[in-house]
């Protein structure tokens, strides 16, 4: 009987690392610079960064790869944001898989979008192929590097979406590829922010915020370094009040509907490099995931001290513990 357990459980674990790992980095060599659901105001308006970057050190030109075996599922020419992408589709996942910034596409691409680009001119264009028209191989070139679109420097955006009824649900890419992070990890949270005052925090002791009306509503700013050239936003943010779970953001998947809404996330100040976290909502959406402030709904007390935590929690199972120290003034 024990032998059977462990065989199951072996199994079981060996499934799940399968399913986490379905697709290898679509560029060689290279290391993330932004991750999943930052802050992005360019563009028309701001909006979450629905993938991550991979660096391709400022060049165009790069070979870009199929994260895994699909077909060619539909490509952009002259988005505003996207530039020239392709997007492919993973039949066994019922995935679609996203590049975007392209310069050029390979050959076997560029067949069929130069026919359309000829009678289109340099509009925006997408074009659609049937699902498993045009198979994709794992190692072939598909395109190459560049700087399209709303990008200020060459790179590879990367994002990982499926579709749900009428919409698209865009998930976080780091939890499908096989990516090694082997740069130095450090989850920062650098200032509060209370009723317009900002508050240093404190290393390894308690920092003191002010706050006013029934419960804290709090402005944080965070962030993990990788390494001494990337920052990247934390993939989880809690905020733990009197030793209970009362806001916590997690950035694993962002509705096509709320790409748009990044401000009912991100406080002002908020930039690509930059990121204000409210710790508070009016609003509904997925990366929300905790909103409960109902324990102090009823607080009218002008005297009341709350003991507070901010935990930052990244994709690599890294974690930081800020105190916290809340009073009326």
């Amino acid at each position: 009987m024990k032998k059977t357990l462990l065989i199951f459980l072996y199994i079981l674990v060996f499934s799940i690392f399968v399913i986490s790992q379905l697709f290898q980095p679509p560029i060689k060599n290279s290391y993330i610079t932004a991750s999943f659901g930052e802050y992005r105001d360019t563009g028309m308006d701001p909006h979450f960064h629905t993938g991550i970057d991979f660096s391709t050190f400022s060049r165009k030109g790069e070979p870009v790869y199929p994260a895994a075996e699909g077909s060619l599922y539909k490509i952009w020419l002259n988005d505003p944001l996207y530039g020239n992408a392709i997007f492919l589709y993973h039949e066994d996942s019922d995935l679609i898989s996203g590049y975007a910034h392209l310069s050029v596409f390979s050959d076997k691409i560029s067949n069929y979008s130069q026919l359309v680009q000829n009678e289109f001119g340099n509009q925006r264009i997408e074009i659609i192929f049937p699902k498993g028209g045009i198979p994709i191989k794992l190692n072939e070139v598909i395109a190459y590097s560049g700087d399209t679109g709303e990008a200020i420097a060459p790179h590879l955006h990367f994002e990982v979406l499926k579709q749900s009824g009428e919409e698209f649900i865009i998930y976080d890419p780091l939890e499908f590829l096989e990516y090694q992070e082997s740069r130095n990890k450090s989850l920062e949270l650098m200032r509060i922010r209370s009723n317009n005052k900002y508050f240093e925090v404190t290393e390894n002791g308690e920092t003191v915020v002010e706050y006013t009306g029934n419960f804290p509503r709090i402005d944080i700013r965070v962030r993990e370094k990788l390494g001494n050239n990337s920052t990247i936003l934390p993939k989880k943010v809690s905020m733990y009040i009197n030793g209970v779970l009362t806001y916590k953001l997690d950035f694993s998947i962002i509705k096509e509907s709320e790409i748009y809404k990044a401000d009912f996330v991100f406080g002002y100040g908020s930039t690509s490099s930059i990121y204000w976290l409210k710790m508070y909502s009016d609003n509904y959406l997925s990366s929300i995931v905790i909103n409960d402030f109902s324990a102090f709904s009823n607080e009218t007390s002008r005297t009341l001290n709350l003991n507070g935590e901010i935990v930052l929690e990244d994709i690599w199972g890294n974690e930081k513990v800020y105190k916290l120290k809340f009073i009326k003034p």
